[in-house]
């Protein structure tokens, strides 16, 4: 798989700012347009073929971030970057897993969005879960 950095609500000067740490990075950056919030990750990504039916959620307006097949390296060389850059953060990201990778964008959004706020309390929403 290409290292990949799909966008959710990034259509901004903030998205472009990403865009154009990953090209230099040699990573491929991807927006994903709200039509296809429902469609499986795998299924943005390419990996999956894309579903006739795809699901259904709240809309929402928060910023993610999902890191497909990225490397260590690479994924510390981004995050380095948004500091170095003066990106502000994504506060929703997210690795790529064989679990959320069936999950389309309502979905992450919701268990990032629910894990954040357990954070943001000093909790651990997922204990030995692999999101």
């Amino acid at each position: 798989m290409t290292p990949t950095v799909l966008l959710y609500n990034l259509e901004n000067e903030k998205g472009r700012k990403i865009k154009t740490l990953c090209l230099t990075l040699k990573l491929r950056a991807r927006s994903v347009g709200v039509e296809d919030f429902g469609q499986p990750l795998d299924s943005v990504l390419g990996l999956e073929p894309a579903l006739d039916a795809p699901g259904e959620g709240e809309m929402f307006s928060d910023e993610m971030m999902v890191m497909a097949g990225l490397s260590s390296h690479q994924m510390n060389s981004l995050l380095q970057g948004f500091r170095k850059k003066k990106i502000p953060p994504v506060e929703l990201k997210a690795v790529l897993t064989a679990t959320n990778g069936h999950w389309d964008g309502y979905k992450l959004r919701e268990e990032l969005y629910l894990e954040h706020q357990a954070m943001l309390r000093g909790e651990n929403l997922h204990e030995g879960r692999n999101l």
